[in-house]
C-alpha cells in the first residue's frame, strides 16, 4: 500500500500556509504521518503505531547516520557490497534519514532512488533524482512488476515479521537480472580470548531478555542466520553472503579496525543500547528505570576495555533470474 506521500526537491513548499493547506487535504490516515506518540522520554511513528519498535527523534536520527558511516567504514568506502552497472531505479527499503539514498543518488545520477520509511524524517532539500515515500512494505507494493534494477533493505531486523513474503514482493518487482542486498549488523557479541565469559557480565543477561522478549511477541532481531535461505527459497539466484567483523571498542591492534571499534561502541553506548531495548521491554512487563539500571550496569562493562568483543555485519546478496 502506498500512500502518495512522496517528498522530494521539487514539490517542498517552505511556506507554513502551505502546509497547513496540503494537511487539511489528507486523510486521517495521512494526518498520522505528521503526528508522534511519546514514551520514556523518547519519540515514535503513529503510522502504524507499534510495528516499528525504534524511536525516531533526534537521538535515533543521530544514530543511523552513525551507523551508516560504520557500515562505509567496513565496507572500505563503498555503499554496498554489489556492483551495479547504469542502475535506472533504486528502491532504499526502510531509508531513515534517507543518507544512503542521498549518497547513492549522487554517485548514480541518472538513478531514480526511492526511499522508503514509516516515518517522515528525511530532510526536504535531496538530489533531484531522489523521491522519499512514506510506507508499509510488508503490506502489498503497488509498483510495476519487473520496475527496479536494485533493492537495498538495510537493518529492518524486528521490523518485518514475515520475510519470505517480503522477499517474494521484492523478487516480482525487480527486472530480470536486478539485484537485492540485505545487510544487518548482528546484535550478538563474540570473543575468541576468554575475556567475555557467558555467566560474568550483564550484557550476556540483557541480550538473553533481549531475544527472549522479541520471540515471545513474534519478532526476530537476529534474521541473518537464515537469510541466505530465505532469499534463495525466495527464487534468487546467485546468492551470496558477506561477513564483515566489528569490534566493540578501540581494543584491535590494527588502526582500520581500532576505529571502526571506537565508532561502534559510541554508536552503542550514546543510542544504540536504550532505542533498542527501551520500548521493547517497557512494553513487555519493564519498568523505565529497571531498563535503565541495567543499561548502566551493561555500559560499564562496555566502557571497561576488558573485553575484546566483536559483532558481524552480514550482507547477503541475490539476482532475481533472468528468464
Amino acid at each position: 500500500m502506498q500512500l502518495g506521500l512522496t517528498f522530494a526537491q521539487d514539490n517542498v513548499s517552505e511556506s507554513a500556509s502551505d502546509y497547513e493547506s496540503v494537511r487539511s487535504d489528507t486523510t486521517s490516515v495521512t494526518s498520522s504521518i505528521f503526528d508522534y506518540t511519546f514514551e520514556n522520554g523518547h519519540r515514535y511513528h503513529a503510522y502504524r503505531a507499534g510495528q516499528y519498535l525504534l524511536p525516531n527523534d533526534e537521538s535515533e536520527q543521530d544514530r543511523l547516520d552513525l551507523q551508516h558511516h560504520i557500515f562505509t567504514l567496513v565496507l572500505g568506502g563503498e555503499l554496498m557490497v554489489t556492483n551495479l552497472d547504469e542502475p535506472h531505479r533504486i528502491l532504499d527499503a526502510g531509508t531513515g534519514t534517507g543518507i544512503w539514498a542521498i549518497e547513492v543518488a549522487d554517485r548514480y545520477p541518472s538513478a531514480t532512488v526511492h526511499g522508503v520509511d514509516l516515518s517522515a524524517i528525511q530532510p526536504n532539500w535531496v538530489p533531484p533524482n531522489v523521491l522519499f515515500e512514506i510506507d508499509d512494505l510488508t503490506q502489498e507494493w503497488t509498483w510495476p512488476v519487473d520496475y527496479f534494477d536494485f533493492i537495498h533493505v538495510r537493518t529492518l531486523g524486528g521490523a518485518i515479521k514475515d520475510w519470505p513474503q517480503f522477499l517474494g514482493q521484492a523478487l516480482k518487482h525487480l527486472k530480470p537480472g536486478g539485484r537485492i542486498e540485505i545487510s544487518e549488523i548482528r546484535t550478538h557479541f563474540h570473543c575468541d580470548d576468554g575475556t567475555f565469559p557467558d555467566d560474568c557480565y550483564r550484557y550476556v543477561e540483557k541480550q538473553k531478555t533481549f531475544h527472549d522478549i522479541a520471540k515471545n511477541i513474534g519478532l526476530q532481531f537476529d534474521q541473518m542466520p537464515y537469510m541466505a535461505g530465505w532469499v534463495q527459497d525466495a527464487g534468487f539466484t546467485e546468492v551470496k553472503e558477506h561477513e564483515r567483523l566489528i569490534p566493540i571498542g578501540p581494543w584491535p591492534k590494527s588502526k582500520r579496525q581500532k576505529e571502526v571499534g571506537l565508532y561502534y561502541r559510541i554508536h552503542l553506548l550514546e543510542g544504540g543500547m536504550e532505542n533498542y531495548t527501551m520500548a521493547l521491554f517497557t512494553r513487555n512487563g519493564w519498568s523505565q528505570l529497571e531498563v535503565q539500571v541495567l543499561l548502566a550496569k551493561v555500559r560499564q562493562e562496555v566502557t571497561s576495555n576488558k573485553m575484546h568483543t566483536y559483532t558481524k555485519a552480514i550482507f547477503v546478496t541475490g539476482q532475481k533470474p533472468l528468464e
